[in-house]
């Protein structure tokens, strides 16, 4: 199938776009931390049409974000839709190659579990900070231990209900994520990597990133990845797989596991270079890096009725007038700021990871 194929000002091809369905969050973790969200929500309509446009540029993999997407009321009908048009050879949603959600778990229940598989979603990435259920209360927020640690059995239930529902994740249908903040989660990698490498989920570990204004973040709090795997490597034999271009995460086969184990160091090895994805927000912005201060509207090609052309011309000015590269210059960035000119970058919650 023929499709336009888009090109930034550094020659990064648009591949990969990141939709969010939800600002607000069920979790409020410290990395991420939800803060003054806006109830304004595309339509399905208009989700749809930013699929169909983005897939026309280009796109052949499509990352489902929020806030928490599995609460938004629109998702099942939503991947109901995409899975219809996947089927239609003409239609360039059929360029597709993987439809992807990211969730923190929570509401994962056998019945989700079911409906998200039977309605053509391809993989699930959960994100999880911790086994001790005390550290995994802090890491998302919640004050009463009690429900902290009732949330975290939920959490991994949930995980497991994935599995049985046909999310293999010896083929990559499930994955788990974990941001490492040091001092605060860092006890607990190789505990991740045991609960992991027993089902045979690919774990990666992110560093923590300066995403949003209100986790007050310092480089001091970042728990590189190669200090992760340096210490891996006291207990498990580690291959270097790589990093593939286009791709966040540099794998290592944990050959006395069969099994992976990832990190994602946008501090320390950024990956600017072969950056391929474009974030819209739930409410229609448009964000060309994930440490943007400001994104674009694109509410004004969104009014109803859709004209496609004109809300395809607009995605594709906007990718070709890019440039972003924060995390290669980001402390540089840093060294020049001071408290009235420091970038502000919105949250992770808003921009969907």
């Amino acid at each position: 199938m023929g499709f336009k194929q888009l090109e930034d000002n550094r020659k990064r091809k648009l591949k990969v776009l990141r939709l969010s369905l939800k600002q607000n969050c069920n979790f409020s973790c410290i990395y991420c931390k939800p803060e003054n969200y806006s109830l304004d929500v595309l339509n399905i309509e208009q989700f749809k049409k930013l699929i169909l446009v983005s897939c026309r540029l280009g796109v052949n993999s499509l990352r489902i974000t929020g806030g928490e997407p599995l609460l938004s009321s629109q998702l099942d009908e939503l991947l109901y839709e995409i899975k219809s048009q996947r089927l239609e050879e003409s239609n360039p949603v059929a360029n597709l190659q993987d439809i992807s959600l990211t969730t923190n778990g929570y509401l994962l229940s056998k019945k989700k579990a079911n409906e998200l598989f039977k309605n053509g979603l391809d993989r699930i990435t959960v994100s999880l900070d911790a086994i001790d259920p005390d550290i995994f209360s802090n890491m998302i927020g919640e004050e009463n231990k009690i429900i902290g640690k009732e949330k975290l059995f939920t959490v991994l239930e949930g995980i497991d209900h994935a599995i049985n529902a046909g999310f293999n994740p010896k083929a990559g249908k499930l994955k788990i994520n974990a941001v490492i903040k040091k001092e605060i989660n860092d006890n607990q990698i190789f505990e991740l990597v045991d609960f992991a490498k027993k089902r045979s989920i690919e774990i990666r570990f992110i560093e923590y990133m300066d995403v949003g204004i209100s986790n007050n973040w310092q480089p001091s709090d970042v728990f590189f990845s190669e200090r992760i795997i340096r210490l891996l490597k006291k207990k498990h034999r580690l291959k270097d797989y790589g990093r593939k271009e286009g791709q966040t995460a540099n794998r290592w086969y944990m050959s006395d596991s069969n099994s992976f184990v990832s990190t994602i160091s946008s501090i320390s090895n950024p990956f600017c270079s072969d950056c391929n994805r474009l974030r819209i927000t739930s409410d229609g912005y448009a964000y060309t890096c994930l440490f943007s201060n400001e994104g674009i509207n694109l509410n004004p090609w969104l009014s109803l009725p859709i004209n496609l052309h004109e809300l395809e011309n607009k995605i594709k000015s906007i990718w070709e007038a890019r440039e972003d590269n924060y995390s290669e210059d980001r402390f540089k960035v840093l060294e020049k700021s001071t408290d009235k000119n420091q970038k502000i970058h919105p949250s992770m919650s808003y921009l969907g990871g």
